[in-house]
C-alpha cells in the first residue's frame, strides 16, 4: 500500500468528526496489522477501486456509534436504529469522499463504492491476508479506530 493514502483518510475522518464533535480529536499511533477482524461490535468499510484497491473501515462499539447518531441527527437514542445505522453509513460515505477527493486531486484515480455495515462480528467486516494500516482516534463520544486497507493496480 501506498502511504500517501493514509494521511487523507484519516484527516478527512477528523475534519468530518469535527462537523459533529465540538471538543478534541487526538489520533493515536499507527499501527501495521496482518488480517483484520473487528475488534469493536460496528464496523463500517468501504469498498474503493481503480488505481487502487481495498477498503476503508471504522470500527467502534455500540455505544459509540449511538453517542455520533445523537450528535449527528441532534436527538436522544439509547439503542443503534436503523437511523443510526444509516448514519454512520453516512459518516463513512463523507469521509471516504473527502478522501478520495484529496486522492485524486492528487493524481490518484479512486472510485468509491456504497457502504457496508457490519454489527457483531458480520463477515462483511472480516478481511484476511491484508496488511492494513489502523489508525485510533480518541473523541468524547469514545474511541474510532479507522483501518486502511488499499493494494495497488
Amino acid at each position: 500500500m501506498r502511504f500517501e493514502y493514509i494521511d487523507p483518510f484519516v484527516n478527512s475522518t477528523i475534519d468530518v468528526l469535527h462537523s459533529f464533535i465540538p471538543s478534541d480529536i487526538t489520533r493515536g499511533a499507527l499501527s501495521l496489522r496482518s488480517g483484520y477482524e473487528m475488534q469493536y461490535d460496528i464496523a463500517v468499510g468501504i469498498n474503493l477501486s481503480g488505481d487502487s484497491e481495498g477498503s476503508v473501515f471504522l470500527n467502534m462499539t455500540t455505544e459509540t456509534a449511538v453517542k455520533l447518531c445523537n450528535l449527528m441527527n441532534g436527538v436522544e437514542l439509547d439503542d443503534l436504529t436503523s437511523l443510526g445505522l444509516d448514519s454512520i453509513s453516512e459518516l463513512a460515505n463523507m469521509i471516504t469522499g473527502n478522501a478520495t477527493s484529496v486522492l485524486n486531486d492528487m493524481g490518484f484515480g479512486l472510485e468509491v463504492h456504497p457502504p457496508l455495515v457490519a454489527a457483531n462480528g458480520g463477515e462483511a467486516a472480516r478481511t484476511f491476508e491484508v496488511e492494513i494500516f489502523q489508525i485510533p482516534l480518541f473523541t468524547e463520544c469514545g474511541e474510532i479506530k479507522v483501518n486502511i486497507a488499499l493494494k495497488t493496480n
